[in-house]
């Protein structure tokens, strides 16, 4: 049976330190959610399918509620789904709503943020709806106020249309919408990759631990989700980027 707790406003971790061993990690497995607006369904395969397999899932907004009875499901041991679960506010979800776990002897409303600003495996992550910063647009705005914070990633959503952008030293990326695509974006997911590697100098130069140096890099996968005529899912990777931070 999956064990949560509630540590703070939009966050969801399997226990109270989970979270905090994520942010020094030398890796991370992250899964990239937004606008399911209503696909209960659809969400519950690609936590079945994708989401044991990450570390945490960031959920850019639009369809709380079903982030919400999913992880209802998973505390009651019918589902596995990632150990911690990062929301933000979407335009069509609601600031607050009732408890999700009654773990507690005095179950608190549980509250959406307009955004989440996390560190992950080194990285600093912007976690936004995005309809603040105009993204229907482009995604500057937001990479403006994402450099700002002193984020190099930003995850977004209400577009429906899957996406990569950067601005400045700031990537900007949408999951797209699992069943409600736009334009010509497939519908489906994403999965970012970070890991760190560690590069040591030459032995024998006499300072190895001060030139140790630390390089970050990542990838980024889009899910195409498909249905057939039974119901039943799949997801593809169609589309893969590479990423590399600066030091």
């Amino acid at each position: 049976m999956n064990k949560f707790t509630r540590c703070a406003n939009g966050v969801i971790a399997a226990d109270a330190g989970g979270f905090n061993r994520l942010q020094t990690a030398d890796s991370a497995s992250l899964l990239l959610l937004s606008d399911t607006h209503g696909a209960v369904d659809a969400v519950r395969w690609i936590f079945t399918a994708a989401g044991s397999s990450c570390d945490a899932c960031l959920f850019a907004g639009d369809g709380a509620a079903d982030i919400l009875s999913l992880v209802r499901e998973a505390a009651a041991g019918a589902l596995t789904i990632p150990p911690v679960i990062l929301m933000a506010q979407g335009n069509c979800d609601s600031e607050r709503y009732p408890p999700v776990l009654h773990n507690t002897e005095e179950p608190k409303p549980f509250g959406l943020p307009m955004y989440q600003q996390k560190l992950i495996a080194g990285q600093r992550i912007l976690l936004t709806h995005g309809h603040l910063y105009h993204v229907e647009l482009d995604s500057r705005k937001l990479c403006m106020a994402a450099e700002h914070q002193g984020c190099t990633i930003a995850v977004y959503g209400h577009t429906h249309i899957q996406n990569i952008e950067n601005f400045g030293s700031v990537t900007a990326i949408n999951p797209g919408s699992p069943l409600r695509p736009r334009g010509q974006s497939y519908g489906g997911f994403a999965i970012i990759s970070l890991r760190t590697l560690q590069a040591q100098p030459a032995a024998g130069t006499g300072n190895e631990k001060d030139d140790a140096t630390a390089e970050l890099f990542g990838s980024v996968q889009f899910y195409r989700l498909m249905q057939d005529r039974s119901g039943s899912f799949s997801a593809a990777v169609h589309a893969e980027y590479p990423l590399r931070f600066a030091e």
